[in-house]
């Protein structure tokens, strides 16, 4: 926009002179060519000019001699009716042409001549040049309103001649309010006084510079940096130009910057932790009253003085590779100790945080935390993780600790497994006191005897573990043979003399194992081999007449991983029914077949995995398998199939085994009904429990048989008092009941007694037609075995109920 309004020539000259940006001033001559009329002093600085006399030059010429390259797009922008922004090049030397910013104003004076005006600004320094540039006069009308500050112009008497639209957006008023206010209006009160002295200063032809708060006419308070200049004309101040910058927001900043400053004081001076700060070589600059109280040292004691000697000589290399690591920028946390004046130990907990401030690591925060209690504490927890409670001995963590740092010595040394010998005995006739109070005797006395090269452990129960260093194997012989002979003599317990001896078991690294576990097992197996064999002697493993024991334990350790290895089978043996001929159930029978011991039988495998728990895994898996294997029977066609499975007395009395028998069955798809558990008599001895168990099972809609029944249990008391479905009589009494009478008495009583308490008969074993014709005449309900079919496969045995069902 052109500047239309009529201008005082003498009157700009002298605010051109005073406007910091680089202005030069041009005129139309004779044949329109533009002369330079004038340059204020930022020109001549800006282009390095004398500021002496100036001679009167063409444009061309002039802008030649600055050495503006592209001076027709200058020229064309100044000879231009219209105020015009643009960018130039200036050649300042031949390593530097200068990009600037240039704009031109079209200025009518009263004398009717028609002027220019040109300013320069260097783009690098925009930003300060804008700052310098929104300081015009509000007579250059282009500058005056597109400023993004508030310029206005006050009279002498401190009454707005004119605001700029920022301004009157500021104070929210209009311009025509704004002019018939005086500028004590708009200050907020308590700056009035500061205010009119800066004024009084400015009429004395001071430039003024200051902050102040103002109120604009909402009653809004807001911050104001104020530049005040005095227009002087003639040597007398005839107005006063001035710019405002809103800094409202860095006035909240350095409120905010204030508040965190003071937070941030609180935070350092009153924090119960140790806070420091280090220089980069790791001396003290700061530290707060915490540290001093932690480590009994006033301010000026440490301040300048290094951190490293305080650290205890053990951790000084690590904590000063700690240290470095923040010299390169990464904040860490370590644990360290020093020591205090009184040369006491403190634990401390490390923060560290690198300062970095304009891209530079100027220092280093520390925050130091007191642990030395949490420490003390760790290590008496620790001392009780490895120390067994009662005898105060090391325990099975405290072996496992010490048995990796014998394999790090690479030496021999035996493990040998003590336990004492009926020690159940002494618990159940004297109580459980009198057997701890006999523990920690034997302890005591074992402990005493213990010399440099063996090591001691309750392992837990009355079972202890040596382990004993040797060259030769007789050390370890001689060794075993002086434990034992510390039972010799009894113990005396509360003034009663107990006596009791021991078995030991002995396995030797490397020849037996190269882990803990097997050492164990196989110290284990051999302890186990002494006491069948007479007790209160060592047996080294591998002794004449352990093979049998080496095969079991073999066996264990295959077992466990035979489930992973889908090393277990189902096969299936029908149960006929004596009177339609028909396949009224199934029993599954688990096999397990290895590729190093080939076919295991049930009778071998089966106490092993009942013995080391493995039996509970291997029970669902056959749960999962036979359920499975009926539903596909019963899509078949075959609904009215039963199916047997064995159930452990482990599995009997595990706290899951309903809840997971039963999910196994919902998941299946198969009727409870269908379901027949097969339970030995050995379960029934403990009726109470087994009592309460059945009526779940009932309850739940499950079928259960007693197995091999007359071989165990022999209280008949059960069969009145239990939920029983079937008695399944055994083998040893049908297969010579077509010949042996005896043999005929007892199962025909066996079928009398059940059918008068309400239960079905299974024969088992029968393989002859003598053994079924005199089932039948008994009026046995059920039969199986090789007479109708061995055990089959899956696919085998539908093929036979198929045969059977015609």
């Amino acid at each position: 926009m052109n500047v239309t309004t009529s201008m005082n020539k003498e009157a700009l000259l002298k605010v051109l002179h005073e406007i910091p940006l680089p202005m030069a001033l041009f005129e139309e001559s004779v044949g329109e060519a533009l002369v330079l009329r004038k340059k204020n002093r930022a020109f001549d600085a800006f282009f390095g000019l004398n500021p002496g006399p100036m001679r009167e030059e063409n444009l061309v010429d002039f802008l030649g001699d600055l050495g503006i390259l592209n001076i027709p797009v200058v020229e064309t922008a100044l000879r231009s009716p219209s105020n015009t922004t643009f960018a130039a090049d200036v050649f300042m030397d031949p390593d530097n042409v200068l990009s600037v910013s240039c704009r031109t104003v079209h200025l009518d004076m009263e004398e009717g001549q028609s002027t220019r005006l040109l300013l320069i600004e260097d783009r690098r320094e925009k930003d300060q040049l804008k700052r310098k540039l929104n300081k015009i006069h509000h007579q250059y009308e282009a500058f005056f309103e597109q400023s993004p500050d508030i310029y206005y112009l006050l009279d002498t008497e401190g009454r707005f001649k004119d605001m700029n639209y920022k301004g009157a957006e500021y104070f929210k008023r209009t311009k025509e309010e704004i002019v018939q206010l005086k500028y004590i209006d708009v200050i907020y009160a308590e700056d009035r006084d500061m205010v009119q002295e800066k004024f009084l200063g400015i009429l004395n032809k001071e430039v003024a510079q200051f902050e102040m708060r103002s109120i604009n006419k909402l009653g809004e308070i807001g911050y104001l940096d104020i530049t005040a200049i005095p227009v002087i004309i003639d040597g007398e101040v005839m107005e006063v130009f001035g710019i405002a910058k809103d800094i409202r927001h860095r006035k909240e900043m350095e409120l905010q910057l204030k508040e965190s400053e003071e937070r941030y004081r609180s935070l350092f001076e009153d924090n119960i932790d140790a806070v420091l700060t280090f220089d980069l070589a790791g001396n003290f600059q700061y530290l707060n009253k915490a540290t001093e109280e932690l480590m009994g040292y006033k301010k000026e004691e440490l301040i300048g003085t290094p951190f490293l000697p305080h650290i205890l000589e053990d951790r000084q290399e690590y904590t000063l590779g700690e240290f470095m690591k923040v010299l390169k920028g990464k904040a860490i946390r370590y644990e360290t100790a020093m020591y205090n004046r009184k040369r006491e130990v403190v634990e401390l907990h490390i923060t560290v945080v690198p300062i970095i401030l304009g891209g530079e690591l100027q220092g280093i925060h520390c925050i130091g935390k007191d642990i030395t209690k949490r420490k003390n504490m760790e290590r008496i927890l620790q001392e009780m993780v490895y120390e067994d409670f009662l005898t105060h001995l090391p325990n099975q963590r405290a072996l496992q600790k010490h048995f990796e740092m014998l394999l790090t010595k690479k030496e021999k040394f035996a493990l040998l497994l003590l336990d004492l010998d009926r020690f159940k005995m002494v618990n159940d006739s004297w109580g459980h006191e009198m057997g701890d109070l006999l523990l920690k005797a034997v302890s005591h006395r074992l402990a005493h005897y213990l010399t440099e090269e063996a090591s001691l452990f309750r392992y837990g129960g009355d079972e202890y573990i040596f382990t004993k260093v040797f060259v030769e194997e007789v050390e370890v012989s001689a060794f075993a043979s002086k434990v034992q002979s510390l039972f010799k003599d009894p113990f005396i317990i509360e003034n009663q003399e107990v006596t009791i001896s021991s078995s030991i078991g002995i396995s030797l690294y490397p020849e037996d194992g190269e882990d803990l576990d097997t050492l164990f097992k196989k110290a284990d197996n051999a302890m186990y081999f002494s006491k069948k064999h007479g007790r209160n002697h060592a047996t080294f493993y591998g002794t004449h007449g352990m093979a049998k024991e080496d095969r079991l334990l073999k066996m264990e350790h295959l077992l466990q991983n035979a489930l992973k290895r889908e090393e277990f089978s189902l096969v299936y043996q029908p149960q006929v029914d004596l009177k339609t001929q028909k396949v009224t159930g199934i029993e599954a029978l688990l096999r397990w077949h290895n590729e190093e011991l080939g076919n295991v039988g049930p009778d071998h495998f089966i106490p092993i995995a009942e013995e080391s728990g493995l039996i509970i895994e291997i029970g669902k898996w056959v749960a999962k398998e036979a359920f499975s294997q009926l539903r596909t029977w019963c899509d078949l066609g075959y609904r009215g199939l039963e199916m047997s499975i064995n159930i452990s007395i482990h599995q009997f009395y595990h706290e899951e085994f309903l809840t997971c028998l039963e999910k196994i069955v919902r998941e299946s798809g198969v009727a409870p009904k269908q379901v027949v558990l097969e339970i030995t008599e050995s379960i029934a001895s403990n009726a109470d429990v087994v009592l309460g168990q059945l009526e779940k099972i009932k309850a739940m809609g499950f079928k259960v048989a007693i197995d091999d029944f007359g071989t165990g249990y022999s209280s008949l008391k059960y069969l009145k008092d239990f939920s029983i479905d079937y008695l399944k009589i055994d083998k040893s009494f049908v297969q010579e009941i077509d010949t042996n009478s005896k043999d005929q008495d007892i199962v025909s009583a066996i079928i009398t007694l059940a059918h008068n308490l309400g239960l079905e008969t299974i024969a088992e074993g029968t393989e002859t037609r003598g053994q079924i014709e005199f089932l039948q005449e008994q009026g046995c309900d059920t039969a199986q075995g090789y007479f109708y079919s061995r055990p089959l496969s899956s696919e085998d045995v539908l093929a036979f109920i198929k045969e059977a069902y015609r």
